[in-house]
């Protein structure tokens, strides 16, 4: 059996973990062009399903718009390579957060 840790084997902290099935929301802040911080959301679900064991949060997501359509639209916006997921769908809350 080989157990994985994120970028150590056999010592440190183990982030391999799944998030729980259902609806979720994917969270990046990222910096424009002009350097204002901009609050970047998107709506999906978790879904049951064999996932990578790369030490790492690792689940299966699914977007209304097509796993295709959602990479690209989320990449265009240009956020960093980790991001915030959570359960749940709260888009309207965090629009209203980063409105303030």
């Amino acid at each position: 059996m080989c157990v994985v840790y994120h970028g150590k084997a056999g010592k440190g902290l183990s982030v391999e973990m799944s998030v729980k099935h259902g609806p979720v929301k994917l969270l990046s802040v990222l910096e424009t062009k002009d350097g204002k911080l901009k609050l970047l959301v998107a709506e999906g679900a978790s879904a049951p399903g064999p996932v990578l064991k790369i030490g790492n949060t690792n689940s299966r997501y699914r977007f209304p718009i097509g796993a295709k359509s959602f990479v690209n639209g989320w990449n265009t916006n240009g956020p960093a390579h980790h991001c915030a997921v959570g359960v749940g769908h709260i888009a309207s809350k965090i629009k209203k957060t980063g409105a303030c």
